[in-house]
């Protein structure tokens, strides 16, 4: 399952940023990339989520270093493990993927263009404020 999951993220590379985006055609937030690819195999149910939602409600548990995450687990990133404003899903080897380039001004597919913001694979460590590494249980594990 963790191999489908990647995949499928990765399938959504280029995708663009929407703030508040819940899907790949009308465009995805962070938090929106990771329900969306949760709910498609499964793993979440249906609601309103956001990053610091994700990071109390996935099934799953933190881990002390990014060495030890698997392909389809989280990365979190705030001002701290109470703090967080974005959430990335670990590919593999030293990246992840997700929904980023945008913030609470991208609220539109025009906006996402102009910005760059969109679906990227990027190295996990792109931004200084890595708070929360989770691996998450996946169903059969």
């Amino acid at each position: 399952m963790r191999e489908h999951v990647v995949n499928l993220a990765l399938k959504l590379v280029g995708c663009p940023y929407v703030w508040g985006g819940g899907n790949p055609w009308s465009g995805l937030d962070c938090s929106g990339f990771v329900v969306w690819i949760y709910q498609v195999v499964g793993i979440l149910p249906s609601g309103d989520w956001t990053a610091a939602g994700i990071s109390k409600s996935v099934l799953g548990h933190s881990v002390p270093s990014w060495t030890q995450l698997a392909p389809g687990d989280l990365v979190f990133y705030g001002a701290g493990p109470t703090e967080i404003t974005h959430v990335m899903l670990f590919a593999g080897g030293t990246l992840v993927v997700g929904a980023s380039g945008g913030g609470r001004e991208t609220t539109t597919l025009d906006e996402a263009r102009l910005r760059g913001a969109q679906v990227k694979v990027k190295p996990w460590n792109y931004r200084r404020d890595a708070v929360a590494f989770i691996h998450v249980e996946f169903p059969g594990e």
